[in-house]
């Protein structure tokens, strides 16, 4: 079996690096991100026709960037992600790990992190009762 490389590196900002150099040209880190995939092993990869790329991730694969809060009572929660794209937030999947919201994004197919701003946006539809976080009258799992 092939030994995997890791060309690639993301730290926990979601900021690329190919070969310890910054990727800052966004059309290239939206091209990865829409080829990214992960093995049976549970490592990621960038695919492009028959190559693959390992990429290490310091955190998580996406980071949620901002919240619009639609309708609390009907879960509906936008959420504006890393790639530029967006999508309603899977609240079934939302967690909070060290006091830090993760979600499930792309399907159920990665994880997302929340950057500061988007926590703050997110707190608004978040009420505690007894020491429980809960969005409309879903219990938020805390790990």
């Amino acid at each position: 079996m092939k030994e995997k490389i890791f060309r690639f590196y993301v730290d926990k900002n979601c900021n690329w690096f190919q070969d310890t150099k910054p990727i800052t040209h966004k059309g290239i880190c939206n091209f990865n991100y829409q080829n990214l995939h992960s093995d049976k092993d549970g490592d990621f990869y960038i695919k492009e026709g028959k190559l693959k790329v390992y990429v290490k991730f310091e955190d998580q694969p996406f980071l949620v960037k901002s919240v619009d809060i639609v309708d609390i009572e009907k879960n509906k929660i936008l959420i504006f992600l890393n790639d530029t794209t967006r999508e309603t937030l899977n609240v079934k999947s939302l967690f909070f790990k060290d006091n830090i919201p993760y979600c499930k994004v792309k399907e159920k197919k990665f994880m997302a992190k929340f950057a500061r701003p988007a926590l703050f946006q997110l707190s608004k539809a978040i009420t505690i009762k007894n020491g429980n976080f809960y969005i409309g009258s879903r219990l938020v799992k805390q790990l």
